[in-house]
C-alpha cells in the first residue's frame, strides 16, 4: 500500500474571501477526487487532508464534496456531479493508436495486484491466458518489466561498473544524435540494473523532448540547461560521492565547472569495478 505521507495530494482549491474554503484532494490510493469544504480562509491544504484522512475508507463512492466543522466532523455530504472534480482521462481504443512491432496487449481484469509501489504505479503479476493478445478494448495504461533491487539511488551500495557507465553514455549518444531526444531528467533515481542481462536501464521519460522543440502545447520543451550531458556527468558525480547538492538548485544554476577535479568516494558508496583501468 501507498504510504500516508503519499497517499493524499491537492492540486487545487477555492478560497473565496471571508470563506468558505474548498480543497480537492485526490486519493491515490482509491483513485478518487472529494473535495473538501472549510469555514473560513483556509490557504493551506494540509488542514483538508488531515480532515480527509479519517473519512477516506468509509466514503462511498458516489460522494463527491464533504462539508467539515472546524474541528474535521462532517456536517453534510454531496453527490451531486457538478462536484465532482475528477479529470476525465482519454482512453483510446485500440484501432485508434498505432502500436510498435512486437508490443502485445493484455485484459486488466487478467493482471493480479500485488502491490501498490506509489501513485498510479503498481506490481502487478500476469498469469498467462490461452486466448493471445486482447483484440478489442481501450488503452488504460501499460505494464513494463519489474526490475527488482531498487534503482541507483535506493540501492547506493551496490557495486557500480563502468561498463554500465559506458552503456548510458552510447545510450545519450543514440537518443540524442540518432532520434533527436533528450531525456532532461537523468539521475541515479531513473536508473535501474538489468542483473539477467547485466545492463543499466534508463526510465522515465516523462520530461523528454524533441531537441526540435515543438510549438508551444505541442509536447514537452526542449531545455538546454536540462541537456543529457550534463545529466549524466552529475549522475556519474552523485553515484559516487553521494553528494546531491550541486543539483539541489534550479536548472539554470547548475554548472559543471562547479564540481571539485577529484571526486572522493562517499564510504556507503559501493565499489566501483572496473576503476583500476581508468
Amino acid at each position: 500500500m501507498i504510504d500516508d505521507d503519499s497517499k493524499y495530494f491537492s492540486l487545487s482549491g477555492s478560497i473565496p474571501v471571508g470563506g468558505p474554503s474548498t480543497w480537492h484532494i485526490t486519493d491515490w490510493d482509491q483513485r478518487r477526487v472529494v473535495s473538501v469544504t472549510m469555514d473560513g480562509e483556509q490557504d493551506d491544504e494540509s488542514l483538508a487532508i488531515e480532515h480527509f484522512s479519517r473519512y477516506s475508507d468509509q466514503l462511498p463512492p458516489d460522494i463527491y464534496r464533504i462539508y467539515v466543522s472546524h474541528t474535521g466532523e462532517i456536517i453534510s455530504t454531496y453527490n451531486d456531479l457538478k462536484d465532482d472534480e475528477t479529470c476525465c482521462i482519454h482512453y483510446p481504443t485500440l484501432q485508434d493508436i498505432c502500436l510498435p512491432e512486437g508490443v502485445q496487449t493484455v485484459r486488466r481484469d487478467q493482471l493480479e495486484e500485488l502491490e501498490r509501489l506509489g501513485p498510479d504505479v503498481d506490481l502487478v503479476a500476469y498469469p498467462p491466458c490461452l486466448d493471445g493478445s486482447a483484440k478489442k478494448g481501450r488503452v488504460v495504461g501499460f505494464t513494463n518489466v519489474y526490475m527488482p533491487g531498487g534503482n541507483l539511488e535506493e540501492n547506493r551500495s551496490r557495486v557500480f561498473k563502468l561498463e554500465w557507465l559506458r552503456q548510458l553514455i552510447k545510450v545519450v549518444d543514440d537518443l540524442n544524435l540518432e532520434y533527436g531526444i533528450m531525456h532532461q531528467d537523468i539521475a541515479p533515481r531513473n536508473l535501474l540494473i538489468d542483473e539477467s542481462t547485466d545492463s543499466i536501464m534508463l526510465f522515465d521519460f516523462n520530461f523528454a523532448a524533441r531537441r526540435d522543440c515543438p510549438s508551444p502545447g505541442e509536447g514537452e520543451e526542449y531545455v538546454e540547461d536540462r541537456n543529457d550531458i550534463k545529466g549524466v556527468i552529475f549522475t556519474t558525480y552523485e553515484i559516487i560521492t553521494q553528494d546531491n547538492s550541486l543539483r539541489n538548485i534550479p536548472h539554470e544554476d547548475q554548472n559543471v565547472n562547479n564540481l571539485v577535479s577529484k571526486w572522493v568516494k562517499h564510504p556507503e558508496s559501493g565499489k566501483i569495478e572496473g576503476q583500476e583501468s581508468v
